[in-house]
C-alpha cells in the first residue's frame, strides 16, 4: 500500500488486529486497541490497519448477534441514547465518557450512522460491532441510512479499507459483503419501557398508516417490497420544521403534528431520533420528538455540540459538550477527560 500516513518522523501505521486470532478474537482486547487509537489519534500520526480475516471474522459473528434481535427490540431502562457518529470517534468515547457507565452496567441504543467521514470512519462501527457481540442484551445497534447497502458503496467504504491495509480485490469484496449483511442485520427501532420509541429517522408515511405494530411483526432476513419501505422509512425519514423544506425529493418525512399524533395512536411518551444536524446536540420539537446528533462539529463546517440523552423511568437527562474553538491539534485539548480510561 502507499506510504502515505504520518508526517515522516516516526511510526506511519498501527495495526489495530496485531495479536488478534481471527478464529477467537478477542473482543475486550479489540475494544481497549480502537478506543487507544481514537484517545491517542493526532492528524499527523499513525494511519490504522486491520488484517482482513479478523474484520471478515467479526462481521460475521456480529452478523449473527444481531439477527437474534427483533426488529424493534425492547428495552428496559435505564439506557443512554446516542445519536449519530459518523465516524467520530472522538466524539463517541467523550460521550461515554460523560455518560459515566458502559456496557455492560448500562444500556445504551445507538440511532445508527456508525460509518461517516470522521477520522475514524471505519473503527466506529468495528468498536460498536465488537461491543454488541460482547454485550448482546446491553447494545442496541439500529440501522441508520448510512448503513444501507447503497450508501456503503456512496460513501466509498471501499477506498476506506484500501487505505487500512486491505488491498487483495477478493479481500475487498469479502469484507463488503460481510459489512452489507451485518449491517441489514440491525434491527428498525427500540422501544424503552414500552413507551420511548427509538429510531434513527422517524415515522414516515407508511409507518403511520400501518401503525408500530406492523414494524414490529417484521423478521430479519428476506423481506417483501412493501416491508422494506417500512424499515427504509425507519432509516431516512426526515422531520419537517418549517415550510422551507417541503420539497424533499421524494424523501419520506413527518411533521411536528403528525409525531405528535404517531405518539398518541402508538401509546408512546415520545420518540427519539437522529438523522438530521442540531446545533444545540439535540433539539426537542415538538414536545414528543427528541433529535439527538452525537458528532461534535460536524463534517468541521459546524460548531455544533455532541449529545446523548440518558433516561431512567420518566426522567431524561442530556449530557452533551462543545469543541473548544480554534483547530484541533490533539485530542487531550479538546475532549473532556473524566473516565476515558474506563475501556481501555
Amino acid at each position: 500500500m502507499s506510504d502515505d500516513g504520518g508526517n515522516g518522523n516516526g511510526q506511519r501505521f498501527i495495526n489495530i488486529t496485531e495479536d488478534i486470532i481471527p478464529d477467537k478474537i478477542d473482543y475486550v482486547k479489540l475494544i481497549s486497541k480502537i478506543w487507544t487509537y481514537i484517545r491517542e489519534y493526532t492528524p499527523d500520526g499513525p494511519r490504522p490497519q486491520f488484517y482482513p480475516e479478523v474484520l471478515k471474522k467479526l462481521l460475521q459473528k456480529s452478523c449473527e448477534v444481531l439477527k437474534q434481535d427483533e426488529m424493534v427490540v425492547k428495552v428496559t431502562g435505564p439506557a443512554v441514547i446516542f445519536g449519530p457518529v459518523y465516524g467520530e470517534g472522538d466524539s463517541m468515547i467523550s460521550l461515554m465518557s460523560l455518560a459515566k457507565k458502559v456496557p455492560p452496567e448500562q444500556t445504551y441504543v445507538m440511532l445508527g450512522c456508525y460509518l461517516g467521514r470522521g477520522f475514524a470512519q471505519i473503527e466506529c462501527l468495528v468498536f460498536l460491532l465488537a461491543y454488541k457481540i460482547l454485550h448482546p442484551e446491553k447494545v442496541v445497534l439500529l440501522k441508520g441510512h448510512h448503513e444501507e447497502s447503497i450508501s456503503i458503496e456512496m460513501l466509498k467504504v471501499k477506498e476506506w479499507l484500501m487505505a487500512r491495509g486491505i488491498e487483495r480485490d477478493v479481500d475487498l469484496e469479502e469484507c463488503m459483503i460481510e459489512m452489507k449483511r451485518a449491517c441489514s442485520m440491525m434491527s428498525a427501532a427500540a422501544v424503552i419501557d414500552s413507551k420511548i420509541l427509538c429510531m434513527p429517522g422517524g415515522p414516515g408515511p407508511t409507518i403511520r398508516e400501518k401503525g408500530l405494530q406492523k414494524l414490529v411483526g417484521l423478521k430479519k432476513g428476506v423481506q417483501a417490497i412493501a416491508d422494506k419501505k417500512l424499515l427504509m422509512e425507519a432509516s431516512w425519514s426526515v422531520l419537517l420544521l418549517d415550510d422551507a423544506q417541503k420539497d424533499m425529493h421524494g424523501m419520506p418525512f413527518f411533521t411536528p403534528q403528525q409525531a405528535t399524533d404517531f405518539c398518541k395512536a402508538n401509546n408512546l411518551k415520545c420518540i427519539v431520533r437522529g438523522r438530521q444536524m442540531v446545533d444545540e446536540g439535540y433539539l426537542n420539537k415538538p414536545r414528543e420528538v427528541v433529535t439527538l446528533i452525537s458528532a461534535v462539529a460536524y463534517l468541521d463546517n459546524f460548531r455544533n455540540h455532541a449529545a446523548v440523552l440518558q433516561v431512567d423511568n420518566d426522567k431524561g437527562k442530556v449530557i452533551r459538550y462543545k469543541m473548544e474553538e480554534g483547530e484541533q491539534l490533539s485530542l487531550e485539548l479538546v475532549k473532556p477527560g473524566m473516565g476515558r480510561n474506563a475501556v481501555s
